[in-house]
């Protein structure tokens, strides 16, 4: 019986390997497409396992193999409690030891080993594996005043689900000639979420929305706002350059494909992992997805955490070029600024390849240093001490107010600041950012 399983299931991947395109199909990558495959950067998968941890690095000219010493699964699985924890001591602890034993001896291994002066930065594509993928490898460094032991200063991030979809990404990254040859953006602002037990208004969507339609006017793309609801945000979605939702998320930790994003009949009708998925967009795939929502990167089950189902590969799976998304929880106040301070760098450089991956770095480099300009004058750093701001994060901080949950969502987006200046800079590590 197992041996005419075996005979037939051999027959049938012959088959598909003699199908146009499918010749290697569930075949491994040769050692040429993979030094291909990091033409643009280095592409760095990390796998752990109870016996020992590696990172395979791949560059264009070689590939190789670091064992990383220092990395224990055990470990892994014990600080994976931590970013999700109110606890200050934890968090730093947990991105600290990120450091230490991944990002740092991976950074020494490409010869990154100071930060950057001449506005010429390195691309690192991370490929975590298992556990590891919900942790944020962008943001693992020391946070002391003037340090510079931070992924963020040596690098730009960005993320794959595999060597090979970042790869059938790239190759189909030419939007097709057909349609109506009018650049959409596709503009979906749930200020107000009903049937959400808490922070069910979000104060800050409005001037997102009116940041965001000045800003696609100059990238000489048409603003488009659909009805709120899951039939016309699909149909929508199907001519669109960029696709913008603010609002809210939704982890589903025993069924991750139906993980959604909340519009007006989330209740009745979600729109899913699954849904967005299955929409198809290779033919002609949009050029950005930003999900300015909690919970886009998120899988909370655990013994699914290889599988990496969530919005964010949902969007990369359906066709999107470019994918930025969310960790964890964010602040909306925060959200605005990187994605006004994002599409102005944008526009000064057009809407091409690593433009994305770079401007989004450069946004929240901008917050994280206190150079946002408001009304003409810069903000004031606020030097807040741990006693000052720990009283607001009591109690449940799934969709809180923006201010109580900042801290958690601190380390979602791409760097770590100083230890004083965390509640200033609530959300500044909450995007992750996929590029094919």
């Amino acid at each position: 019986m197992r041996y005419e399983c075996d005979r037939k299931f051999s027959d049938l991947i012959a088959t598909i390997r003699a199908q146009p395109g499918f010749d290697n199909f569930l075949l491994p990558l040769t050692e040429t497409e993979l030094k291909d495959a990091a033409c643009f950067g280095p592409i760095v998968t990390i796998n752990i396992s109870p016996y020992r941890c590696d990172a395979f690095i791949v560059e264009h000219h070689r590939i190789q193999v670091l064992k990383l010493t220092g990395l224990k699964l055990k470990d892994v699985q014990e600080h994976a409690q931590n970013p999700r924890s109110s606890s200050p001591v934890a968090i730093v602890s947990t991105l600290e030891w990120l450091w230490d034993v991944v990002c740092s001896p991976i950074l020494d291994a490409l010869d990154f080993k100071n930060p950057v002066s001449d506005n010429n930065w390195p691309h690192i594509w991370w490929v975590p594996t298992g556990l590891l993928g919900q942790f944020p490898l962008h943001a693992a460094g020391y946070h002391e005043q003037n340090s510079t032991n931070t992924v963020l200063d040596r690098i730009v991030s960005s993320y794959a689900l595999l060597v090979k979809a970042l790869m059938h990404g790239r190759q189909h990254h030419v939007r097709s000639s057909a349609g109506s040859g009018i650049d959409q953006a596709l503009l979906v602002a749930m200020k107000e979420t009903s049937e959400l037990s808490s922070n069910r208004i979000l104060p800050f969507v409005e001037r997102e929305v009116k940041v965001l339609e000045e800003l696609y006017s100059s990238l000489q793309l048409k603003c488009v706002m659909p009805k709120l609801r899951k039939h016309d945000v699909l149909e929508n979605s199907q001519e669109c350059k960029v696709f913008y939702f603010v609002g809210h998320g939704s982890s589903y930790p025993t069924e991750p494909p139906q993980s959604y994003l909340l519009l007006e009949d989330w209740k009745t009708n979600p729109l899913t992992v699954g849904n967005v998925r299955n929409c198809g967009f290779q033919e002609n795939p949009p050029f950005l997805g930003y999900l300015s929502a909690c919970l886009t990167d998120t899988n909370e089950a655990e013994k699914l955490a290889a599988e990496r189902v969530h919005l964010i590969s949902a969007f990369q799976l359906a066709g999107f070029q470019h994918v930025i998304g969310t960790l964890w929880e964010v602040s909306n106040k925060y959200c605005v600024e990187v994605a006004r301070i994002f599409y102005e760098a944008l526009r000064s450089k057009g809407m091409a390849g690593q433009a994305v991956c770079r401007k989004l770095h450069r946004a929240v480099r901008v917050l994280r240093d206190g150079n946002i300009e408001k009304e003409g004058t810069k903000r004031k750093l606020k030097l807040l001490g741990v006693e000052e701001y720990m009283p607001n994060f009591s109690g449940s901080l799934t969709f809180t107010l923006a201010f109580r949950r900042s801290f958690r969502a601190l380390i979602n987006y791409v760097k770590p600041i100083p230890f004083h200046l965390w509640f200033e800079f609530s959300s500044l590590l909450g995007l992750q950012f996929i590029w094919h």
